[in-house]
């Protein structure tokens, strides 16, 4: 069979996703069946996505797409797993109970490890690694950095890990990726953030696209910044194949990319991928203190730092000013303290409320009525007290502590909607991988003689996808203590 293999290079903003579901139109439209076209993506976000779209645009239900999916995920199903026979956090705690050691953090799908700093969460990630990187224990712990490590410790671990899985009839998401190695009936294979994949993971994605007449392997090596995570970016560079580079950034303005490009031009071992900015200039600002950030402007932001102590300053500042905010995927105003705000709100303004939202309300005042089924209700459907109608919901939530009930008169103040996406999201810049906004900040925790000299490939790396996450504005904000800091 005469195959075709091209490698797509796409640099920040580049239009990476939408080139690659050109691809999957220009198949459909030849007549290639959906069922035989393979979106292979390294987390479950950019898999989604790429089905969703797919899905709106060329009007298929999902399940006419059954390999539009993560390497987890694929592996899942052609196994035929169901998900009482995976590992999960509850079996991981059993083990390190019984082992006497503690599992702190959780694990991450996408990255197949554990995140926390528990004696347990170490051994695992040791473990892990040396699996997903397809080299020995032994080896995997002296590459790994993990002061109070023994080699002993892992080796215990990984000995008792296989003895728990086999007497309780499960797998964990290693074992899924080891034991897949399965040639899809498919025409079309893409995959995508290929420099994110692990050799294990390059393994399984190779043999999937095996009946492939047209193989499509997409990513940016100039953005791999999982190598601590397993993934192997030397894996995508070796790829023999045509290779297609997006030249323009729909992202970018010019006045970012000067300084990105400095970052990139660092990296020793990378494909050279020239690519263009937007017309528009945009803006790089310095600023001394980050609460001098006026986030009343207008758009999206992001704020990113390499430490959850910088995190912490970022996420008090927007407290202060009162606005609404993502931090590890989760809103500063979704809860049901704001559901049984909205839904006290609604009510004293003669609206009606769902039945969820009746429960919510009377749940977290804590009134004392037993609710009739229905549909909708009113404020006197509730039955509630004389004295509680006429007080607003600053009055009823005298129990919340102080400073949160005047956070939440501020967001409420500024105009901030308690059931909406917030638009402004704080994160780490491994965790802003793949995403953008209007206005990015990022805090510089580095003088200029260490930015001039950030030293390894994927320091750079990580810089470079920093500064490229922004589409009109980027606020650096100086480390404290220096008054003067210019990239």
């Amino acid at each position: 069979m005469r195959r075709h293999v091209q490698i797509i290079l796409g640099p920040p903003g580049t239009g990476k996703t939408t080139t690659l579901l050109q691809i999957v139109e220009a198949s459909l439209t030849r007549g290639v069946p959906p069922e035989r076209i393979a979106y292979l993506a390294f987390t479950r976000k950019a898999a989604n996505e790429a089905q969703e779209r797919a899905m709106v645009q060329f009007g298929f239900d999902s399940d006419r797409f059954p390999y539009f999916r993560t390497l987890h995920s694929l592996a899942f199903k052609v196994l035929g797993l169901q998900r009482d026979e995976v590992m999960t956090d509850a079996h991981y705690r059993r083990l390190g109970k019984a082992l006497g050691v503690e599992f702190k953090g959780i694990y991450d799908e996408n990255l197949g490890l554990h995140t926390g700093y528990g004696l347990g969460d170490k051994c695992s990630r040791v473990e892990a690694l040396a699996r997903v990187g397809i080299r020995s224990i032994d080896d995997q712990y002296y590459m790994t950095n993990e002061r109070d490590l023994t080699l002993h410790a892992v080796k215990q671990y990984h000995e008792s890990l296989k003895i728990f899985k086999k007497e309780n009839g499960l797998l964990d998401f290693t074992d899924m990726l080891e034991r897949c190695e399965t040639s899809l009936p498919v025409d079309i294979c893409i995959v995508d953030e290929a420099q994110d994949l692990s050799s294990l993971q390059y393994r399984m994605a190779i043999a999937a696209s095996q009946e492939a007449s047209e193989v499509y392997i997409a990513g940016d090596d100039d953005q791999a910044i999982f190598g601590w995570a397993g993934a192997d970016v030397s894996k995508f560079l070796s790829l023999k194949g045509d290779k297609r580079i997006l030249p323009q950034s729909f992202r970018i303005p010019r006045s970012v990319h000067k300084y990105a490009y400095d970052v990139v031009s660092r990296i020793k071992n990378r494909y050279v991928k020239p690519w263009q900015p937007r017309l528009e200039k945009g803006n790089v600002i310095y600023v001394s203190e980050d609460n001098n950030i006026d986030f009343s402007r207008e758009g999206t932001w992001l704020c990113m730092a390499r430490s959850k102590y910088l995190l912490n300053r970022f996420k008090k500042v927007v407290r202060q000013q009162g606005y609404a905010y993502n931090y590890n995927g989760k809103s500063s105003l979704d809860s049901d303290e704001t559901l049984a705000i909205t839904s006290w709100e609604k009510i004293r303004k003669d609206k009606e409320i769902s039945m969820h939202e009746a429960k919510n309300l009377i749940g977290f005042f804590n009134f004392k009525v037993k609710l009739e089924k229905k549909d909708t209700y009113n404020i006197n459907d509730l039955g509630l007290p004389d004295n509680a109608v006429g007080q607003d919901w600053m009055t009823m939530l005298k129990g919340l502590p102080p400073e949160e009930r005047e956070y939440l008169r501020s967001c409420l103040r500024n105009g901030e909607k308690f059931n909406d996406k917030p638009r402004i999201t704080i994160a780490t810049i491994h965790q802003s991988k793949g995403g953008e906004a209007d206005n990015v900040v990022l805090s510089m925790d580095m003088g200029k003689l260490s930015w001039d000299n950030l030293g390894t490939d994927e320091e750079n790396r990580v810089w470079y996808v920093a500064l490229t996450r922004t589409k009109e504005n980027l606020y650096l904000v100086r480390p404290r203590g220096l008054k003067h800091f210019s990239l």
